[in-house]
């Protein structure tokens, strides 16, 4: 028989009757015994903790017995033949959705990260719409592995075909309005929710000209995604070799679309992000902005829709990765198509964590994405030392760092000791050393392990001085992560909101205007937090990070530990006592690892064994 969730709640609520009934005496000669549930089914079963997600249960035949204690944890459900139930996709997984019997429609997840949006003022073929400026994407999304295509569009909406060239099912899909491309997107979230396969706080939708322009890229800084540019003034209009391998344009397409996928894909397996056919937006078109941004979408209202990545028609300087183009909204034209992308909504799983160290002590700990960054700090920037050379540094792995610096409370609970000068609880721990700071690492890392919470592949450690910056930053690239820059290197109002530092710890200025410190320092979480919820990150106490210190690489480095070897570790971010400069996102300082200065502490990270 075909069991469902409400027959598993009778058998589990009978079983725990049953059980409840029960009233055995401890008297010789003893019985022993067990309850288990007899699941009779045909097809294939399947368990699930959550109602959500199944699993098939391997080598299960009928009848099936269940003992009771884990049965009233789980539901089952049997399916004829070897159909898996319907489940949303996984993040960071490529997916396929199927549309119908013969159509499915692939999907490539994107990490969200930082990139440059727009085009150097140098590049051939640039438009002044183009202006350059730092873009952060915090979350992640699928886009189309290629442009909707005909046979997608009619499978999806049911409407006869719109296509000027209609050759062919696999040709994209165009004289698609901006409106009729989001009707697409309405009714494709309509039909994945029904079948189950919709993730939770997720729809299908145009990508926004930010992370359509992230996903071109892929991580190329260059006009084309093959890391090439137009080389020559006259490959502006004319025939241009190094757009042939990725994108149909004038000169190659024989003025018509082709099938999707003809073409090499970028580095993130994307065809056709260059030519072919115009791709809709989400954004209403406007102007860029000059500062650094996260998640944008573009102006609020507008009279045009944006349109991405060039067409069959078009010259090399319209398929550029930088390159925009508009129209009105119910604009059809066998120029433009489109490009679904499945976006975040409302908020995912919260993959933060919270560690219980004592009865009434936990650790809060901030998940972390991994991304791409610039390190170090640029020439004008007031306050800088030369050793803060600007380099692109990528983080490929997740890890998640304290919301907090360890406290005393949080210290003493895993050593059992406080080395601390100030006394409280909930203040940072300080006069502790860097190898201090590594054994409590050690240690936190064996109680988390034997009270089995310890995510597989990871420990606790000091987060590396790459990881310290690109967290601190949180997509910024001013002096603080508050998105400011330092009016002033010694006293500085702009510290006020962000971090403890001396003009702000305690001290006084006497009557000859000089500035007499008698600082302390104070609670976390005190000031303002950095846009991913991290406190402290500028002043309070400096923190130990796990690198030896040394020179920073001139040139981009992935997932970069410092020199081997050293006679300093690094510490990050001032104290209480120092002036705004040396509290700034780059600023860098060392200090020998067994000393216990004060002032000095440090901020727990959970990241994957090296």
């Amino acid at each position: 028989m075909h069991l469902n969730n409400n027959l598993l709640g009778i058998s589990c609520l009978v079983a725990g009757a049953l059980l409840t009934s029960l009233n055995i005496q401890a008297t010789e000669p003893t019985i022993d015994y067990s309850l288990e549930l007899k699941l009779t089914y045909t097809g294939t079963l399947y368990s699930s903790t959550d109602n959500v997600n199944w699993t098939k249960v391997e080598g299960a035949t009928s009848p099936y017995y269940v003992p009771v204690e884990e049965a009233k944890k789980l539901f089952f459900c049997a399916k004829s033949g070897s159909d898996i139930p319907p489940q949303p996709p996984v993040q960071e997984e490529d997916i396929t959705i199927p549309i119908s019997d013969t159509v499915s429609l692939e999907m490539i997840w994107i990490e969200p990260g930082t990139f440059m949006m727009g085009s150097p003022e140098d590049e051939l073929g640039r438009s002044t719409a183009e202006a350059q400026h730092q873009v952060t994407l915090t979350k992640g999304y699928w886009l189309g592995k290629y442009e909707v295509t005909q046979g997608q569009y009619t499978a999806v909406t049911g409407k006869n075909n719109p296509s000027w060239f209609h050759w062919g099912d696999d040709l994209p899909v165009e004289r698609v309005s901006w409106d009729e491309a989001m009707e697409f997107c309405a009714r494709l979230t309509e039909i994945e929710k029904a079948a189950g396969r919709l993730p939770k706080g997720y729809e299908y939708s145009l990508p926004t000209e930010a992370q359509w322009e992230y996903a071109c890229r892929a991580g190329t800084t260059t006009a084309f995604n093959n890391g090439t540019s137009i080389e020559t003034e006259d490959q502006i209009y004319g025939e241009c070799p190094n757009l042939d391998e990725i994108g149909w344009y004038y000169y190659n397409s024989d003025s018509k679309t082709h099938p999707a996928g003809q073409k090499k894909p970028n580095a993130w397996g994307l065809y056709d992000m260059h030519g072919n056919v115009w791709e809709w937006c989400l954004d209403w078109y406007g102007e860029y902005s000059t500062s650094a941004e996260t998640d944008p979408t573009g102006p609020e209202t507008g009279v045009f829709k944006s349109e991405r990545g060039g067409y069959w028609w078009s010259n090399a300087l319209g398929c550029r990765s930088a390159s925009r183009s508009s129209n009105y909204s119910h604009y059809h034209s066998e120029a433009t198509g489109f490009r679904v992308a499945l976006i975040c909504t409302g908020e995912v799983e919260d993959k933060n964590i919270t560690i219980p160290l004592a009865e009434d002590v936990d650790l809060d700990m901030i998940w972390i994405e991994p991304g791409t960054f610039t390190m170090g700090s640029p020439e004008d920037e007031l306050g800088r030392y030369d050793r803060e050379v600007q380099h692109e540094v990528t983080l490929t792995q997740d890890y998640w760092l304290g919301k907090y610096e360890i406290t005393q409370a949080q210290y003493e609970a895993v050593m059992g000791t406080n080395p601390t000068d100030f006394k409280g609880a909930d203040l940072p721990v300080e006069r502790v050393s860097w190898n201090d700071a590594m054994v409590f690492c050690a240690k936190l890392t064996e109680i988390e392990k034997v009270a089995g919470r310890l995510p597989a592949g990871y420990e606790y450690t000091l987060p590396t001085e790459a990881q310290w910056e690109y967290v601190c930053r949180a997509g910024t690239t001013t002096a603080l992560n508050s998105g400011k820059n330092l009016s002033n290197k010694d006293q500085c109002p702009e510290m006020d909101e962000v971090g403890w530092y001396r003009y702000n710890s305690g001290g006084t200025f006497d009557s000859d205007g000089d500035y007499n410190y008698d600082g302390k320092i104070f609670p976390v979480g005190q000031k303002k937090p950095n846009a991913w919820g991290l406190y402290d990150m500028h002043g309070n106490v400096f923190e130990w990070c796990l690198d030896w210190y040394g020179d920073y690489p001139t040139s981009s480095v992935i997932d970069p530990t410092g020199p081997d070897t050293g006679e300093k570790r690094i510490i990050r971010g001032g104290s209480c006592g120092s002036i705004a400069n040396g509290c700034r996102s780059a600023y860098r300082s060392s200090y020998y690892p067994g000393n216990r200065d004060g002032y000095h502490g440090f901020r727990v990270a959970l990241t994957p064994v090296k």
